[in-house]
């Protein structure tokens, strides 16, 4: 399933793919779409729901792509909007996988 989002709505389709109680599911992938122009930002969540941030203009490179939305990210983050720690039950099940 693919949505498209514009960077206004981008945390709240954060909270709904790629977060659970309250936590960012690490499994969640950052990547970019390729459009005329450069790159688009965009993720991976849950159930394989992939969105792709439409901006006015898209970024020269993959790189600037996947960084403009870790940035915007990460000032979620530290505003408190979102938690990009990784969900304690995901922690739980490497643990145990490791051992």
């Amino acid at each position: 399933m693919n949505h498209t989002t514009s960077i206004l709505f981008l945390i709240q389709h954060w909270r709904l793919f790629a977060m659970a109680d309250g936590y960012t599911l690490h499994n969640t992938v950052i990547d970019t779409e390729p459009v005329e122009g450069g790159y688009l930002p965009a993720f991976t969540g849950a159930y394989g729901t992939r969105v792709v941030v439409d901006m006015a203009k898209p970024m020269p490179t993959e790189e600037a792509a996947r960084n403009c939305l870790r940035d915007v990210l990460w000032g979620a983050h530290i505003e408190g909007r979102i938690c990009l720690l990784r969900h304690p039950l995901e922690a739980n099940a490497t643990q145990e996988q490791a051992a």
